[in-house]
């Protein structure tokens, strides 16, 4: 007689079929959501399939169906981030004011889906730095095109320039997710809340002296 497939945590069988009338997570997409947690938290030489398989409730045969290896189951998760943090930064970039969409991405930066990404970044820099950058192949970074828009429009100074620009951007938006302990070296005991507003408060006023005429 046939073994009856190991039942999930989620209430799904390990086989995926649906159980108590809701549509479970597939093993594929339980193997991935749990990789995504482990390659953050140790990098890809210090997670462990075992825990991968362990979290997801599936077996390493499983995880080798769907991914084929540890390395194919990282460029799975990658690509997977890749493609959602692209996306979470070009939607209407090139649309809205300028200063709108540099507070939108404050608040996207502090979501677990892209500390889990900013960690994943992290990990390959301390590794070896050969992995592909943070958006997918032959795209532009979606502040950058905001900021390319706004000069275009006459938002802010069109002689100023543009990449160095984003970067200064970049370092207001991302480094208290991706360097806490330096954050708070450097602001001392101020509140998460106080912080938060008052990068926000900086965005808006970086933005509209950009845009004032020069003396």
């Amino acid at each position: 007689m046939s073994q009856r497939p190991r039942p999930a945590k989620n209430g799904a069988h390990e086989d995926g079929a649906p159980r108590n009338g809701r549509e479970p997570a597939t093993a594929a997409e339980r193997i991935l959501s749990a990789a995504m947690r482990e390659f953050a938290r140790h990098g890809f030489a210090g997670a462990r399939v075992e825990r991968i398989v362990r979290q997801a409730d599936v077996s390493p045969r499983s995880l080798y169906y769907h991914f084929g290896s540890k390395r194919g189951l990282y460029d799975a998760v990658r690509e997977r981030l890749s493609a959602q943090h692209f996306e979470d930064f070009v939607r209407g970039v090139t649309d809205e004011p300028l200063a709108d969409r540099l507070l939108a991405n404050v608040d996207v930066a502090l979501t677990p889906r892209w500390r889990q990404w900013a960690r994943l970044l992290m990990w390959e820099a301390l590794d070896d730095g050969t992995e592909g950058g943070p958006y997918p192949e032959g795209t532009v970074p979606g502040d950058l095109l905001a900021i390319r828009a706004a000069q275009q429009r006459g938002e802010i100074d069109p002689e100023l320039e543009p990449h160095v620009l984003t970067m200064a951007f970049i370092a207001i938006t991302f480094w208290p997710t991706m360097f806490p302990q330096s954050t708070r070296r450097l602001t001392g005991d101020m509140a998460a809340a106080d912080l938060l507003q008052a990068r926000k408060d900086l965005i808006r006023a970086l933005v509209k002296r950009l845009g004032e005429p020069a003396a």
